[in-house]
């Protein structure tokens, strides 16, 4: 039993046999806890009241269950719900969660899943919002909806190992406004490919340089003709892609590529624009199968590329970027076939996958409807 040195403390009771202590001088709240006769001490480590009393109330209930470790904890939770996507291979939605970790950690990390209440998510919210307030900041609700989109998922990890029985009903986080992404209308594709083409053909262009704006061009006709995310294209492998005859114009060739997407890999279709700048990037670097189709991210040189054609801002004033060009080509898609499948399209492109129904998915594929989305 740890032993209690003497010291001039005011005690905050919590319940019968437990406490939290306000020690003079101490740099955090200690907890108190009597069980059985003996009585044991915990460090919370922090000065947050409300904090120290999650993590006590956690600490409480290992004691009185004569757990020994902290398996039902959230931060548990969180490294279980991360080798789920893992194994989904779902790296963006990883990449994700370790960001979205980074903002809950502090107010969750040393809790029981089985402490998170409705009550629990109001008040982390309510810190959220204090915090951005302090600081001089405005947190949307898009923000905090990103936030409790990752507890959520965590605490499903939970409930799936058998650490609770059920996960609690979420508050509200106000009215999201619609954000869409800035996409470029026909006749500004045009002006960017112009563009584009002119200067991998200025003079006196390094080589180094002129290799950039090819390969960026090629990004570009990627992106624009599968409606795939950045990402998604950067991750390209000369493996993961195929060049076919169009059933529609055995003259204009389509491709055929596999892409790991935050949903998990699927199949999708890119216009001959995809399929040429397939083939030229292969030609070009003499890639092997298993070597990427990018060497380089092009964020910095695709912004440039926008400000030379004067595009880099849409009409309301929006800013475009290298995202732009995945709503370009969906948007593209849509306007050449205005009765196009809009499910179909959406298992294509990864593409709002909750809202299509789960039947017509599994009846479904792209390999049935190859003409519909060419």
């Amino acid at each position: 039993m740890a032993t209690l040195p003497f010291t001039a403390y005011r005690a905050h009771k919590i319940r019968k046999g437990f406490s939290l202590e306000e020690r003079k001088n101490a740099l955090s709240f200690y907890a108190r806890a009597t069980l059985r006769t003996k009585t044991h001490y915990l460090n919370t480590e922090t000065r947050d009241f409300d904090r120290a009393v999650r993590i006590a109330e956690s600490w409480f209930r290992r004691l009185d269950s004569n757990a020994t470790n902290t398996a039902g904890s959230v931060r548990t939770a969180y490294e279980v719900y991360l080798s789920n996507l893992e194994r989904a291979n779902k790296r963006s939605v990883y990449a994700w969660a370790q960001v979205q970790w980074s903002v809950i950690r502090s107010f969750f990390a040393d809790v029981d899943c089985a402490g998170i209440t409705t009550r629990t998510i109001k008040q982390f919210i309510e810190s959220r919002q204090h915090d951005a307030r302090k600081d001089g900041r405005t947190l949307k609700p898009s923000t905090l909806y990103k936030n409790l989109v990752a507890i959520r998922g965590i605490l499903k990890a939970a409930q799936e190992e058998g650490w609770i029985s059920q996960i609690p009903d979420f508050p509200s986080v106000g009215s999201i406004k619609p954000n869409p992404r800035p996409w470029l209308e026909p006749d500004e594709w045009q002006t960017l490919e112009r563009v584009a083409k002119s200067r991998i053909k200025e003079d006196e262009l390094n080589p180094r340089t002129k290799r950039q704006r090819e390969e960026l061009w090629d990004f570009c006709l990627m992106m624009v003709h599968t409606g795939a995310r950045v990402d998604e294209v950067r991750r390209l492998r000369v493996r993961d892609c195929v060049v076919k005859p169009n059933p529609k114009n055995p003259k204009r060739n389509y491709l055929e590529l596999w892409i790991d997407g935050k949903t998990g890999r699927r199949k999708a279709i890119g216009w001959s624009g995809a399929a040429s700048a397939y083939g030229r990037l292969v030609k070009r670097n003499t890639l092997t199968p298993d070597d990427l189709l990018f060497t380089e991210h092009h964020r910095d040189g695709f912004r440039e590329l926008l400000e030379a054609a004067h595009l880099r801002y849409d009409a309301d004033g929006m800013t475009r970027n290298l995202k732009s060009l995945r709503a370009t080509g969906i948007a593209f898609r849509i306007r050449n076939n205005p009765r196009i499948n809009l499910k179909l399209l959406g298992i294509q492109s990864g593409t709002s996958v909750q809202m299509l129904d789960t039947y017509y998915l599994k009846r479904l594929s792209v390999d049935t409807a190859i003409e519909e989305l060419l």
